[in-house]
């Protein structure tokens, strides 16, 4: 089933370069360390894309370190504790016009350990900019809110002792989740279904495993990457994409 679903669809490399961005210092007893992304396109190259979409993309994660850095800086005044912040990313996704990249945000305060430990997702369409939503990851007709959801109590059921006893879960459309090369990613907010020392609860949907019901958009291997030149890569979109 799976080397079906692969067959005559080609997983496209996005030509994007990841600039590294790091804001860190020390005010008081505040200090942070905090690294995130940009975005841009190569100029000259197949792979186009508008400005705008990169552009807008750059701010928001841009915005979420701010409001994470000045939130928790007036926390700080009001505690007259040391509070250390962080910051990291990854690229998870970056093929067929699709980009995922997750970014973690964590504060640490004094005698207290890990007071904040925050995962925010940035699943883009770069054709036209839009969020990509778990509906989108999956082939018409499915019924993914279903799929998920037994999927991850299954999960769940594997290590009960781990998770809150009587906890009613239900995937919702807007459900927190990335894309990676061989699946996507569930996951839940710290102390949602779990204690806060288990961390962020993830669930892993693997594309193999789950190859019937997934877009073949996002279904990228090593077989089936592909490198065509400027003249075959037009040709290609306007065939698949």
């Amino acid at each position: 089933m799976m080397r079906n679903s692969q067959v005559g669809y080609n997983c496209i490399y996005n030509l994007l370069h990841v600039k590294f961005n790091e804001d860190f210092g020390r005010d008081g007893k505040f200090s942070y360390d905090l690294q995130y992304p940009s975005f841009y396109a190569f100029k000259n190259t197949y792979f186009k894309v508008n400005p705008s979409i990169l552009s807008q993309l750059n701010s928001t994660i841009k915005a979420n370190v701010n409001d994470f850095k000045e939130g928790t800086l007036k926390e700080e005044e009001e505690m007259d504790r040391k509070f250390n912040i962080m910051s990291c990313y990854a690229v998870t996704f970056n093929k067929n016009y699709v980009l995922s990249s997750i970014l973690t945000l964590k504060g640490f305060v004094e005698n207290e350990g890990l007071l904040y430990n925050q995962l925010n997702n940035f699943n883009i369409d770069l054709n036209n900019g839009k969020t990509i939503y778990l509906r989108d990851i999956f082939k018409e007709n499915v019924d993914y809110i279903t799929l998920i959801t037994n999927y991850v109590n299954y999960k769940i059921s594997q290590n009960r002792d781990l998770y809150y006893e009587n906890y009613d879960l239900y995937i919702p459309e807007d459900q927190a989740f990335y894309i990676t090369d061989d699946g996507i990613v569930i996951y839940f907010e710290l102390d949602e279904i779990a204690p806060k020392d288990i961390g962020v609860p993830k669930f892993k949907m693997s594309f193999e495993k789950f190859a019937p019901y997934i877009n073949p958009r996002f279904f990228c291997s090593p077989q089936n990457i592909n490198t065509l030149n400027s003249r075959h890569f037009r040709y290609y979109l306007r065939k698949n994409m």
